[in-house]
C-alpha cells in the first residue's frame, strides 16, 4: 500500500513538473519606432487563443505561454500589427510602427503636390475606380451623379447624343459664373477638369481610363488655378500599370437601352388652327395639277400656330402633306381622328453598348497601358446614333 501510494506521489510531481515547463511567463515592453516613447493600451494576445493582456502606462506586459511554439500577435488602431514567435525567450521587447493607410488618405492637390487629407484646409472628396465605374456611363459627369456631397449634375435629355451633363460644386462663386452660350443664352460656368496635372475638357475624358477622382470645393482648394478654378476643380488621375503586376488583359463589355418615359400631356379633341371649321379647298389653274382632286375637299385653316380648330370626329379632310409633291398622299385626303400617342410613338428605344480593353504590363524599370474604348450608341429618335472611339496609353520608365 505504502509502495503504490510513493508511486501516485512520484507521477504526480512528474506531470506538475511537466506542466511547469510548459506555461512560461513572457514580459516584455512596447514601444513606438517614431522616438521610442511607450505605447499604452497595446493589445497583446497568444494567437489562435483567446489569452491576452494589455500594456501598461509604460508600455509594459505580463502574459503566461504555454508552448515555446506559441506566437505573440501585438496590436493597436493606427498601429500596423506585429507577430513575433516566442521561442525560448522570456523578455520581449517589440517596436510598433504607424500604419498610414489607417491614419490618413494621401490626395494630390495642385500641380501634382501630394497631400495628407487631414491637413487639407479645404473640403475634398475622392472617387475611386470601382466606384466611378461602377455603373457604367457615357461620360465622367454622368459617372460622378451620386457619387459626391455638394455637387449637383443637371442631365440632358437622352436625345442630345455626345452632350456631357452640367455639372456645379457647391461653393463656387465668381461674377464670371454665368457665361454666353450659343444663340446669346446664358449657361452655368462649368468646373475645371485636370486630368494628371493637364487642363483638358470633359469631352476628352474616359471613365475607364481613370484611377480615382478628387473634386476640390471651395475657393481655398482651386485658388492656384486663378480664375479658370473659381467654378470649381475636379482632379483625375489616369490608370497606369501596377508595379510587379506582370502582363494583364482585361475587358468590360456593357449594354444598356433608355426610352422616353414622361411626356407633356396633350388634348386630342380639336384639330390646329384658328376656326372651329374646315375651309373649302378651290382648285385654280395656276395650281399645281397634283391637287385637283382636292378641289372641293376641306381643310383645317393652321394661320394661327394653336389648337381652335374643329373637333376631330373622323370627317374627312386635307391633311397639310397632301399638299406635297411627288409622295403617295400627294392629293390625297385623310379622316381627322385624334393620335393620342402620335409624339410617343414618333421615339424609339435608344441603345448604347460600350466597349472597353486594356492591355498592361509593368516590373521594376518601366509600367505601360494601352486602352482602346468603343462607344456605339442608337438615339432614342430617329435616324440618329453615334459612334465614339478612344484610344489612350501611359507609360512610365525608370531611367536610373
Amino acid at each position: 500500500m505504502r509502495k503504490n501510494l510513493l508511486k501516485v506521489l512520484f507521477l504526480f510531481m512528474l506531470f506538475s513538473s511537466a506542466a511547469w515547463a510548459q506555461e512560461r511567463v513572457i514580459t516584455g515592453r512596447v514601444s513606438s519606432t517614431e522616438d521610442g516613447s511607450a505605447l499604452p493600451g497595446v493589445n497583446v494576445v497568444v494567437k489562435g487563443t483567446i489569452n491576452g493582456s494589455v500594456t501598461d502606462a509604460d508600455g509594459k506586459y505580463s502574459l503566461s505561454v504555454p508552448s515555446s511554439n506559441a506566437s505573440l500577435v501585438f496590436s493597436f488602431i493606427g498601429l500596423s500589427t506585429y507577430e513575433v514567435v516566442v521561442g525560448e525567450r522570456t523578455v520581449l521587447d517589440v517596436q510598433l510602427a504607424l500604419d498610414v493607410t489607417q491614419l490618413s488618405e494621401v490626395v494630390v492637390t495642385a500641380l501634382g503636390i501630394p497631400r495628407d487629407a487631414k491637413s487639407l484646409p479645404y473640403a475634398n472628396q475622392q472617387v475611386g475606380a470601382d466606384k466611378l465605374n461602377m455603373t457604367r456611363a457615357n461620360n465622367i459627369t454622368d459617372a460622378l451623379a451620386g457619387k459626391v456631397a455638394g455637387i449637383q449634375i443637371l442631365g440632358q435629355s437622352g436625345a442630345k447624343l455626345g452632350s456631357n451633363s452640367n455639372i456645379r460644386i457647391r461653393g463656387a462663386s465668381s461674377l464670371e459664373e454665368q457665361q454666353i452660350g450659343a444663340f446669346g443664352s446664358s449657361v452655368q460656368k462649368g468646373p475645371l477638369f485636370v486630368l494628371d496635372g493637364t487642363p483638358v475638357s470633359s469631352q476628352d475624358i474616359n471613365p475607364d481610363d481613370i484611377e480615382s477622382t478628387t473634386v476640390l470645393k471651395g475657393p481655398a482648394a482651386t485658388a492656384i488655378y486663378g480664375q479658370r478654378g473659381d467654378a470649381g476643380v475636379i482632379m483625375l488621375t489616369s490608370k497606369r500599370a501596377k508595379k510587379n503586376a506582370g502582363m494583364g488583359i482585361t475587358l468590360n463589355q456593357s449594354v444598356f437601352a433608355e426610352e422616353v418615359y414622361i411626356l407633356p400631356r396633350q388634348q386630342n379633341t380639336y384639330a390646329g388652327g384658328a376656326f372651329s371649321d374646315l375651309q373649302k379647298f378651290t382648285y385654280t389653274a395656276d395650281m399645281p395639277v397634283e391637287w385637283k382632286p382636292l378641289d372641293g375637299k376641306y381643310y383645317p385653316d393652321y394661320t394661327d400656330d394653336g389648337s381652335w380648330g374643329p373637333k376631330m370626329v373622323g370627317q374627312e379632310y386635307i391633311p397639310w402633306y397632301a399638299y406635297a409633291p411627288g409622295s403617295k398622299y400627294t392629293g390625297k385626303t385623310a379622316s381627322l381622328t385624334p393620335q393620342p400617342n402620335n409624339i410617343r410613338d414618333f421615339y424609339g428605344t435608344g441603345k448604347n453598348s460600350i466597349t472597353n480593353l486594356s492591355f498592361t504590363k509593368a516590373n521594376d524599370d518601366y509600367n505601360i497601358r494601352v486602352s482602346y474604348t468603343n462607344q456605339t450608341q442608337i438615339g432614342i429618335m430617329p435616324n440618329t446614333g453615334l459612334s465614339k472611339n478612344t484610344f489612350s496609353t501611359q507609360f512610365g520608365v525608370t531611367l536610373s
